[in-house]
């Protein structure tokens, strides 16, 4: 029992850092943030919002995301969040913890893209190793 509290503990920690979703009146300080204030957007200005934020989010995560980058294709958005402290197991762990903050700004950016009046909207996140190598891969679309 012990053992498990420990483990979420752990958990929960490394989710904060991956995502953090603290702000200000000053800006975006996080990703939840950074997509709360687009309203509607096409994939391409999403995109464009998430880079923008790239360093933000870097120096949230406490050293969790090595590096972030959003690509933007026809409907869909890209968004692949790169680390060395990743591997199945703490991916696996991490969207137990934190699973609906993901779906919660996933929702964000589909809801912003088809107020933007784009068909068929997809949101595709890429958790990836320090190697590029994609740990999970995430699908939304509305």
């Amino acid at each position: 029992m012990i053992g498990r509290q420990v483990i979420s503990s752990q958990t929960d920690n490394i989710a904060a850092k991956f995502l953090p979703s603290s702000g200000s009146s000053e800006g975006p300080d996080s990703v939840t943030d950074a997509v709360s204030q687009m309203g509607s957007a096409t994939p391409s200005a999403i995109a464009t919002k998430l880079n923008e934020n790239a360093d933000v989010i870097k120096s949230q995560s406490q050293g969790m995301i090595s590096s972030a980058k959003a690509t933007s294709t026809g409907s869909k958005v890209t968004y692949t969040l790169e680390s060395s402290k990743l591997n199945k197991a703490t991916v696996g762990a991490l969207l137990l913890a934190s699973g609906d903050q993901v779906e919660e700004v996933a929702d964000k950016v589909l809801d912003s893209m088809k107020k933007a009046g784009v068909a068929q909207p997809k949101l595709q996140v890429d958790l990836t190793d320090d190697k590029g190598n994609v740990i999970k891969t995430l699908n939304y679309s509305a």
